[in-house]
């Protein structure tokens, strides 16, 4: 019997000590600053991101690649007879409607502004319901031809995979953050299979900053994305680009003036946007049955506008197509993109700014070839442009826009005329229009950083917080209140009653009551001071916003699956010492 009871404790130990082993390895990989671990994490989150988007793609194209619909691809509404195109575009709308409709208001919201929000207001912590709406809801907007992109609701899906990958290890949120830049460099990276402008857009857009730190996991990530990707779909870019080149100097007048005019479509682009979001107190089934029928009849005549019209878009690059049919889907692409984007279809508007500037950029091509035969230019190299210009300036993303002109074309000749389109054209829509970025109007955001907000933001709590502590019941013998004077702490903290005491008093009512045989710690005359409890996850920035919530100035923070047992002290003056002496500041 003694044998094994010395066995069983044998046991019971040897547990102990591989939890305990467990549980530093876990910390080491989910809560420390090592870069490796945050490596390995970052590429984890690529690979998911990936797999989720290429799955994403591959059932858009399913129906198409079935022949369920006599087209050729995704994009081929061309081929489909018009009656056959209106009930799509109806069942798709039905769906979507009566789907939506019975979501709550917090469940429908989708797209990058949604994740911008996550990002500012709830520390990158994005629900799974939307996920799943996003990436349905798109699905079936795009299988029935409206006219939206696919990118928007890509860079939600991935940043949305990351973000449920680090709350199911309860990832401290300054973490949590950088994985959800990584699933989006990774999501626009398997879209566009352009690794550079995934890292510059997630570090542009989403992130909102250039860190070392920060770009090594967002960059493996990318790099994961674009394997993925060309596992399944290829090499291939997501556009057939020719070899586009500048002819000579004197075109750079014109590409100027292609600044400009993208310039003031994006701004158009933009306000009605903001003009059209009073509809979205209206009913869904007026809003988006409107839509629908505004769809099916303009595909009745321009069957070109439906879907993300990429089909289009490759033939402009190519230099063919008619230019009084490039005029009139400048203007209906816009019109339907910033409707739904207004009223917060399932769709994204990164494909459509896209095709409207590949679109006017080729009609200012040929415009060009016919007034001034003299002049020759290159109506595909104009589009490609456009294109660049006109998400630089939607977007207000000009690094992450240049990047995917150079990927895209493969050409580091179009850099010099590509940054020249997209510096006018992000200045016209700035400085003419003064109008941010069109997902800052999408949510009411505001531009600009806080840089003290955003590196508290970006901090771990543990980083400043105290291990050095004592907690003790309320009610306490002398000679354990010897023993805490012994260990030179400043505070003795009382959990259930949230209250801390400062060891000095302690010492002070021992001194004038030496003969006393209990010590109630809530009775004795102290400047007593109340905290409330954080969990383990947070960022200095929710720690300063908690503190003056509850107007405290010292916060417990306990882990998140041991909310009863605190792990360290944190407070407003650690916090402040911090930013003060910090070198990034």
């Amino acid at each position: 019997m003694i044998n094994k009871r010395k066995e069983s404790y044998r046991i019971k130990e040897s547990n102990k000590e591989s939890n305990k082993l467990t549980q530093r390895w876990q910390n080491e990989l989910l809560f420390s600053d090592s870069q490796i671990s945050l490596a390995m994490l970052a590429t984890l989150v690529g690979l998911f991101s990936a797999l989720v988007i290429s799955a994403f793609r591959l059932l858009i194209d399913l129906p198409f690649d079935l022949s369920f619909l006599g087209a050729a691809h995704s994009e081929d509404f061309e081929s489909i007879s018009p009656e056959i195109r209106a009930i799509l575009l109806l069942i798709g709308g039905v769906i979507l409607i009566a789907v939506f409709s019975a979501l709550k208001p917090s469940d429908r919201q989708t797209g990058v502004g949604h994740v911008l929000l996550r990002m500012e207001k709830h520390q990158g912590e994005l629900p799974f319901t939307n996920l799943a709406v996003q990436f349905w809801g798109t699905i079936t907007a795009l299988i029935s031809g409206f006219s939206v992109g696919r990118e928007g609701p890509a860079v939600h899906i991935g940043a949305g995979t990351a973000s449920q990958f680090g709350q199911w290890f309860n990832m401290p949120h300054h973490r949590l953050r950088v994985l959800v830049g990584c699933g989006v460099a990774s999501a626009i990276s398997a879209s566009f299979n352009t690794p550079i402008a995934g890292v510059i857009f997630a570090m542009e857009v989403v992130l909102v900053e250039y860190s070392i730190k920060s770009f090594i996991p967002v960059i493996l990530a990318s790099v994961t994305g674009a394997i993925v990707s060309r596992t399944f779909f290829g090499n291939a870019p997501a556009f057939i680009v020719p070899q586009l080149d500048m002819g000579s100097l004197l075109e750079i007048p014109y590409v100027l003036l292609v600044g400009i005019v993208t310039g003031v479509l994006a701004a158009t682009f933009i306000l009605s946007m903001r003009r059209l979001k009073v509809l979205k107190e209206k009913p869904l089934w007026m809003t988006w049955g409107a839509l629908m029928l505004m769809t099916i009849a303009i595909s009745f005549f321009f069957p070109e506008v439906l879907g993300v019209g990429y089909d289009s878009v490759n033939l402009w690059l190519q230099g063919s197509g008619l230019l009084f049919i490039a005029v009139i889907l400048i203007f209906t692409k816009l019109f339907l993109a910033s409707w739904a984007t207004a009223t917060g279809f399932p769709g994204g508007l990164i494909g459509p700014s896209l095709f409207i500037g590949a679109s006017a950029g080729y009609v200012m091509g040929l415009m060009s070839q016919t007034f001034m035969p003299e002049y020759p230019v290159s109506p595909g190299f104009y589009a490609m442009l456009g294109m660049g210009a006109m998400m630089a300036a939607v977007l207000n993303a000009p690094l992450a826009a240049l990047m995917t002109l150079l990927e895209l074309t493969a050409n580091p000749n179009i850099i010099l005329p590509g940054m020249l389109a997209i510096v006018v054209a992000n200045l016209t829509v700035t400085e003419v229009f003064k109008l941010p970025s069109i997902f800052h109007v999408q949510t009411k955001l505001q531009m600009g950083i806080n840089p003290v907000r955003h590196m508290l933001t970006n901090t771990w709590i543990g980083k400043v917080m105290r291990r050095e502590f004592i907690v003790t019941d309320e009610v306490i013998h002398p000679s354990s209140a010897r023993l805490f004077l012994e260990q030179k702490h400043n505070w003795v903290f009382l959990p259930d009653a949230e209250t801390m005491v400062p060891l000095v008093d302690l010492a002070n009512y021992m001194n004038q009551n030496p003969d006393i045989e209990e010590i109630n710690l809530l009775d004795i005359p102290a400047d007593r001071q109340s905290f409330r409890y954080i969990n383990m996850q947070a960022n200095l920035h929710e720690a300063l916003e908690l503190m003056d919530q509850h107007h405290v100035e010292w916060l417990a923070v306990v882990p998140t699956n041991r909310p009863d047992q605190i792990s360290g002290m944190i407070s407003r003056t650690m916090i402040e010492k911090y930013y003060q002496y910090s070198p990034t500041l």
